[in-house]
């Protein structure tokens, strides 16, 4: 008899195993979002493709320096004179003082007249060197070196903008995950209040049958069971808003929206905050040396003052020297054999300059431009700054007075359900006070929510750079 009634416990312990409810997923947090967000957000992805632009306009600028190679060739096959004319050339571009080195090698052979003499070359042909040097125009800066510093300014911009939109990416997704949690818990406020009023309906019914309260007791209390659910529709409605918002950023391994499912939802928020401890002065410091939008507009100020120097450097004379070096080597029947040096001068001056004194003009006006948008953004984030403070400062007192009035609430809401249960007190009274308590659990959650949101708010503010240790979590 002890053995079947032990091969039944073990079976009836085995379907328990069998037939047990799966484990609750674990909530979703907000470091989960925000990691999809940086791997997947493709508006993100789109800023990040600017890296690779910069990376290729830096490399557009430094082709402004490539070796080139030239070859011409000549056949005279018509005519009183038939020769042969083969031509091959190479020049290298330097940022040093501007200097352009260059070489060649051609070769002339056959019948010249006299006036073309120095066509005709060795058999093996004649080898040449130089070097071209500005002394004026384009000696301290030219166009090469002005679009290469220009260019690698503009990574640095990029990578700027980069992290400017991590910034941003961070604060929409925190404010997004905590609409979405605050949803939650507007949808647990309006669940309670409908079960309240339908659970002690069966025994106003009851009461109402018995006499013992009036007929109209019973109807108010269909009319709250109804106003609770259209507040439960409501809230509904609106967490699955804030879900779909959310899905925006929190993607799945395929980069693709991805729905959180209430049952998702964390308990509620977290019971600390992250500690902050500056002050307007500090702070605003900080969001000076940190905010990516500062830093981009001084390299671009820096892109105009290079393109200021450029052109007025272009409006000076243009003076040249060369040195041109050249040997014929070989066997040649018109002893043409010679070692040849040559040195130039040449002068170029632009009389009007209307082309670099208006581009000059649109450089000056740029930079003007720049300095007041800096200024303009100084501003803001000074003001910026000083209201994520404020609304720190005064989020964190909504929380706590917030919770005391919900605390006073529960409270009244207890003793009014006491007093109609003792027949003192009518059922209007008693939706009332639950009403009141429910507000109260909103007010509540609606704090908390602005809290977390201000903190959000104020690492975009600071500038303050992606880390996980950043991260709010429960």
């Amino acid at each position: 008899m002890n053995k079947i009634i032990l091969s039944l416990v073990m079976i009836f312990g085995c379907c328990q195993l069998v037939f047990a409810a799966p484990p609750a997923p674990a909530p979703l947090m907000l470091d989960e979002v925000l990691s999809a967000a940086l791997r997947a957000f493709p508006g993100l992805l789109a800023t990040g493709q600017r890296q690779n632009v910069a990376a290729g306009e830096y490399q557009v600028a430094e082709g402004g320096f490539d070796t080139q190679l030239t070859a011409k060739n000549r056949w005279s096959v018509v005519g009183v004179y038939e020769n042969q004319m083969n031509d091959l050339g190479i020049e290298q571009p330097t940022g040093l003082w501007g200097a352009t080195f260059f070489g060649g090698w051609r070769r002339g052979v056959g019948d010249y007249p006299v006036y073309e003499g120095k066509s005709q070359t060795s058999n093996d042909g004649e080898f040449r060197g130089g070097v071209n040097i500005p002394l004026w125009r384009n000696r301290e800066i030219d166009s090469r070196r002005a679009k290469l510093q220009q260019a690698e300014l503009g990574k640095i911009i990029a990578s700027h903008d980069y992290d400017q939109a991590l910034l941003e990416i961070r604060r929409l997704t925190s404010l997004r995950y905590w609409d979405w949690v605050l949803a939650g818990q507007r949808l647990q406020v309006a669940e309670r209040l409908l079960q309240i009023a339908e659970q002690r309906d069966a025994g106003i019914r009851e009461r109402a049958a018995a006499g013992d309260i009036a007929d109209f007791e019973a109807l108010d209390n269909q009319r709250a069971i109804l106003e609770r659910r259209e507040r439960r529709v409501a809230a509904q409605r609106l967490l699955e808003q804030s879900a779909i918002q959310l899905s925006l950023y929190w993607r799945d391994a395929e980069n693709q929206p991805q729905l959180p499912s209430a049952d998702l939802l964390p308990v509620g928020f977290p019971q600390q905050e992250p500690p902050i401890d500056i002050n307007f002065e500090q702070a605003l410091v900080a969001a000076q040396n940190q905010r990516p939008e500062l830093k981009r507009l001084d390299l671009q100020k820096r892109q105009t003052e290079t393109e200021i120097a450029l052109q007025a450097n272009q409006k000076a004379p243009g003076v040249d020297f060369s040195v041109i070096g050249a040997k014929d080597v070989g066997y040649s029947d018109n002893k043409v054999n010679r070692n040849e040096l040559y040195l130039g001068l040449n002068v170029d001056i632009p009389l009007q300059q209307r082309v670099a004194g208006g581009r000059l003009q649109v450089a000056a006006a740029n930079l003007q431009r720049l300095k007041y948008d800096q200024q303009l953004l100084n501003d803001r984030i000074a003001n910026e700054v000083q209201d994520v403070l404020s609304a720190l400062s005064a989020a964190r007192q909504r929380v706590q007075l917030s919770r005391q009035q919900w605390q006073a609430a529960q409270q009244l809401e207890q003793g009014e359900q006491s007093r109609f249960e003792l027949g003192d007190s009518t059922l209007l009274f008693v939706n009332l006070r639950e009403i009141a308590n429910g507000d109260a659990a909103l007010m509540a959650a609606d704090a908390q929510a602005n809290l977390f949101k201000a903190h959000a708010e104020y690492q975009a503010a600071l500038g303050i750079p992606i880390s996980t240790n950043d991260i709010i979590n429960e």
